[in-house]
């Protein structure tokens, strides 16, 4: 992919070359599936999907790579949630080591394991025996890879080890048709049954295993080569036609993977090109989401193995695909939304009376003291209230046709962005190069990881709301009062720096690490930075998540970047299949139990858990309300009405009298994406009350996004 830029980021950003973590800051890629084996203990478990691996390095535990798949009748279940009736959360157990591979030679005492060629779906991880010996021999390598059909492990003259905390009931070497190599099956006391197959090394002998009691079984010789190892099924028959599959792709394992995508029109492509190792003439079993198996073009769709099943932790079922290559099309991409609602069926118009009362709200909320409610302690609510105002700018350009009013709006948010984009706020934004991204300085002055939301330890960095404020600001500059684009070319290099901050396309850019937030695999990005986390990585906010996404594509729009557009809508094209599968439950869904989809939400969406809540309050309006906010005009793409309703009637219809805060208008403003009608009237009323609104909305934007989409005929 193009990159946004190649050059250092704005010398705006003072230069930080520590970072307060105890973490080497040669690992870059914090937000992706591994970094759990990179921070404090690197014990947490790490999830491939759809297995959990782990590094087993504790006291009195075996040394190496720990393996586990979970059914779902391992889950453990939260209490009854009101007013759904569904449980409030749902886990899956960790660290249960139905198998291990190590050595006979690996000592906690002087073992070591290192992590190297951190990519965005993929990681090495080399188990040494004693580093100071050798680094050639004496070695365990491990490639993670998202997806991954089989736990691979190529050996470098150690004796090979396998445990297991649930116990082996049988090991049995298996005649298989492939010269040269070994195949065994292991039946485990809750009935699992797994396969090893082992593909020695020109010089090694051939693998043979001996029981030394039922949770350790030893290869009675050093060897040298590749062990792969499988889950073939929860039960001890039916599993033949997937054993058959397994067979002939075996020998084949991941190194890497890639992502290459284009748009054309309003249609996406993107792909998944996995490098493949091994002596396999098979391309590679991995396993795809449900939300892949849906948008597979024809020639993927046919290397599907629908024999082969497993259950992920957290986002259903999973399903072979022999690939090298995953080739998936999004259609319907936004490219017709830009900066206002787009009404499902015809234009939008608004009444000579609605565009009074709009004028009157418009004048009204335009007193207030835009670059004082702006200096805030947090970049997060500094962007709402940046945002807010641009939004208030852009329905007087564009809904009201003022342009006196638009010229005093962009006066006073021009003037507001400026003490960001000149880096005088409460707490300035550095550039650190330990992990190479742009960081609150909070972090440095209070010694507090949590300081700006975690922004220092990079947690999710909400620049979506910054990005999409300057996005506005040229098109209003470009539109009305200067076509020389002054202040985009001002302030064009700090913006793209936020931009390449989150989400830079290519490894060109020496300056950002690749795609920090958005995970190509899982079709959305996470929010949790250098956290470690026994259920693995989180997104709290869907909707802040796609907001980043559109306000990219707007900011590719204004600065004539077709590339940065064209990767804003395809990454809302992945978002809105994705959400909508495993964080906007519909009535129907079937990828979270049955008993938890009546939240309607996801809640917190952990790797391996999913709880129904919030970070800051279990009330239904935060829980509901964090994944509608910001309500912009990409919201109706992502949240279809029939959701919206669907919502609506499980938590607030008729129950919205005690809410007496910003939610309130919130809710009403998502609603508009159902009934724009009774959502318009709501913010018409005369007895509207301005607390009803958060930090980040106004109630003019509100009735132009509820207007814009049928509401204020």
């Amino acid at each position: 992919m193009v990159p946004v830029a190649t050059a250092a980021p704005p010398s705006v950003f003072a230069r930080r070359t520590t970072h307060p973590s105890s973490v080497s800051g040669s690992m870059l890629t914090v937000k992706k599936f591994y970094a759990n084996m990179m921070l404090e203990t690197r014990d947490n478990p790490v999830f491939t999907f759809p297995y959990e691996v782990w590094f087993s390095n504790q006291p009195g535990a075996p040394w190496g790579l720990g393996i586990d798949h979970r059914e779902p009748g391992q889950r453990v279940f939260g209490p009854p949630n009101a007013p759904s009736g569904a449980v409030q959360w749902y886990s899956n157990p960790i660290w249960i080591r139905s198998l291990q591979l190590g050595a006979t030679e690996f000592n906690a005492n002087y073992s070591s394991m290192v992590m190297a060629n951190l990519n965005d779906m993929s990681a090495d991880l080399t188990f040494y025996a004693d580093p100071s010996v050798s680094t050639s021999s004496g070695r365990m390598d491990v490639t993670l890879c998202q997806g991954m059909g089989f736990i691979s492990a190529t050996y470098t003259g150690l004796t090979p080890v396998l445990d297991s905390s649930i116990l082996v009931r049988t090991l049995v070497q298996v005649d298989w048709s492939l010269p040269g190599a070994q195949k065994y099956r292991l039946v485990l006391e809750n009935d699992s049954v797994w396969a090893l197959y082992a593909f020695p090394g020109l010089l090694s002998l051939p693998l043979q295993l001996q029981v030394v009691n039922n949770g350790h079984i030893e290869a009675t010789a050093p060897f040298s080569g590749l062990i792969q190892l499988v889950k073939l099924s929860n039960a001890t028959t039916g599993f033949a036609a997937a054993e058959a599959v397994y067979d002939s792709a075996a020998g084949s394992w991941c190194k890497s993977v890639y992502v290459s995508g284009s748009v054309s029109g309003n249609t996406g492509s993107y792909q998944l090109n996995y490098q493949r190792q091994g002596s396999g003439t098979s391309e590679l079993l991995m396993f795809a989401l449900p939300h892949h198996i849906q948008s597979f073009e024809a020639t993927t769709a046919a290397q599907v193995q629908s024999a082969v099943q497993m259950y992920s932790p957290t986002k259903g079922i999973m399903t072979a695909v022999v690939a090298d290559q995953w080739r998936l099309v999004e259609t319907g991409l936004p490219t017709n939304i830009g900066w206002l609602p787009v009404k499902s069926s015809g234009s939008a118009v608004f009444s000579a009376a609605s565009l009074n009362r709009l004028s009157a709200v418009a004048k009204y909320e335009l007193q207030q003291d835009f670059a004082n409610v702006t200096n805030q302690a947090t970049m997060y609510f500094s962007g709402k209230a940046l945002a807010k105002y641009a939004f208030m700018c852009l329905t007087m350009s564009e809904v009201l046709k003022d342009i006196n009013l638009t010229r005093q709006c962009q006066i006073k948010l021009k003037a507001a962005f400026a003490r960001f984009a000149t880096n005088t706020q409460q707490n300035p934004l550095v550039y650190e190069t330990s992990w190479k991204g742009v960081i609150s300085s909070a972090v440095y002055t209070t010694g507090d990881p949590n300081a700006d939301f975690g922004s220092g330890y990079y947690n999710d960095h909400h620049y979506g709301y910054f990005i999409e404020a300057a996005a506005i600001i040229a098109y209003l500059e470009q539109k009305h009062f200067s076509t020389t684009g002054s202040w985009l070319n001002a302030n064009k290099a700090w913006v793209n720096s936020l931009v390449r901050d989150v989400a830079n396309p290519s490894s060109s850019d020496p300056y950002f690490p690749v795609f920090r937030s958005f995970d190509w695999f899982h079709g959305h990005s996470w929010a949790k930075g250098l956290f470690p986390s026994w259920d693995g990585k989180d997104e709290e906010s869907s909707s802040e998540d796609y907001n980043f996404a559109y306000a990219m594509k707007l900011w590719g729009n204004v600065v004539k970047d077709a590339a940065m557009e064209a990767r804003g809508n395809l990454m809302l094209g992945i978002m809105k299949r994705s959400m909508n599968n495993y964080m906007l439950l519909s009535t129907g869904n079937t990828n979270h139990p049955a008993n938890f989809v009546g939240n309607k939400l996801s809640g917190i969406l952990f790797e391996n858990k999913v709880d129904h809540t919030t970070y800051f309050g279990n009330l239904p309006q935060y829980i509901q309300g964090v994944h509608m906010l910001p309500l912009t005009a990409i919201s109706p793409y992502i949240r279809s009405s029939t959701f919206v309703k669907q919502e609506w009637d499980v938590y607030f219809a008729g129950k919205t009298g005690n809410i007496d805060d910003g939610w309130k208008g919130i809710l009403y403003a998502n609603y508009a994406i159902y009934n724009p009608t009774s959502s318009y009237n709501f913010f018409n009323s005369s007895s509207w009350q301005n607390k009803w609104l958060d930090g980040g909305a106004s109630r003019l934007w509100y009735m132009a996004f509820a207007g814009a989409l049928g509401g204020a005929s």
